[in-house]
C-alpha cells in the first residue's frame, strides 16, 4: 500500500472517529440535561436543593463538557487538525473520573453494606447514573487523544471535580451550615455516623478516584488508536 492511500485511509478512519465521538458527546448532553431538566420541571425538584449531590453537579459538569467536545470535534473534522492541550485533557478525565465514581457509588449502594439507596429507576436516575457514566467513559477512553506519559502523581488531577465537591460539602455540613438531614449521602452525615466511617468512605473513594484516573488514563493511551489499527495493511 503507498502513501497516498495509507493516509486516505487513515483520514477516512479519523473522520468516523471523530463523528462516533460527536454523536456520543451529543448524547451524553442530551441524557444528562434532559434529565436535570426533568427534575426540576416534572418531578419539581428544587434545583439549589438538588446541588448538594455530587450525582447532579456531576452530570451538569459532563453534559457541559460533552456538549463542548461535540462541537469541538466537528472543528477537527472540518479543519483537519486535532485540538488538545494537557487542561482539556485533564478536564475530560476529571469528567470521566467523576462519572466512573458516580457509577461506582450507585453499584456500591444497591449492596445491603450502606444505608443509601440510589434512584436508577426513574428516568433521571437512570440516565444520570447509568447512561451518562457508560457514555462518557466510551467517549474518552476511545477518543480522546493522549497527552504522553504522566508523572506518578498527575492522576490525581482527575480528582479535581470531586475536589471541589468534597471540600465544599465538608464545610457545609462540618460547620453546620446545612443540617445534617440534609445530607446527600451518609458519610457526610458528621452527627448520626462515627467520623472514622466519614474518613474511611472519603478515603476509599479518593483512592478509587486515584486509581480510576490512572486505570482510565492508561486505558485512554492504549485504545485511543484503535481506530489505525492494521492501517498499513
Amino acid at each position: 500500500m503507498n502513501l497516498d492511500a495509507i493516509d486516505k485511509k487513515f483520514r477516512k478512519r479519523y473522520v468516523i472517529k471523530k463523528v462516533f465521538n460527536g454523536i456520543l458527546c451529543l448524547l451524553t448532553a442530551f441524557s444528562g440535561i434532559s434529565a436535570v431538566l426533568y427534575s426540576v420541571f416534572i418531578f419539581k425538584s428544587n434545583l439549589f436543593d438538588r446541588l448538594r449531590y455530587m450525582t447532579f453537579n456531576g452530570t451538569i459538569f459532563t453534559s457541559i463538557i460533552s456538549l463542548i467536545f461535540a462541537f469541538v470535534s466537528c472543528f477537527e473534522i472540518i479543519k483537519d487538525t486535532e485540538l488538545t492541550s494537557r487542561n482539556v485533557y485533564y478536564m475530560r478525565l476529571s469528567s470521566a473520573v467523576t462519572e466512573f465514581v458516580i457509577f461506582f457509588v450507585v453499584m456500591y449502594g444497591l449492596t445491603p453494606f450502606v444505608p443509601d439507596k440510589p434512584d436508577i429507576i426513574t428516568y433521571p436516575g437512570f440516565n444520570m447514573h447509568i447512561v451518562v457514566p457508560i457514555l462518557t467513559l466510551i467517549s474518552f477512553i476511545f477518543n480522546d487523544a493522549p497527552i504522553g506519559k504522566l508523572k506518578p502523581l498527575e492522576p490525581f488531577r482527575g480528582t479535581y471535580f470531586i475536589t471541589i465537591y468534597a471540600f465544599v460539602m465538608v464545610i457545609l455540613f462540618g460547620f453546620k451550615v446545612l443540617p445534617s438531614s440534609k445530607a446527600p449521602y451518609s458519610f457526610l452525615d458528621f452527627e448520626n455516623n462515627s467520623i472514622f466511617f466519614s474518613i474511611g468512605c472519603l478515603k476509599g473513594i479518593y483512592i478509587v478516584g486515584y486509581s480510576i484516573s490512572l486505570l482510565l488514563y492508561l486505558l485512554n493511551r492504549k485504545m485511543s488508536w484503535i481506530w489505525f489499527k492494521d492501517i498499513t495493511k
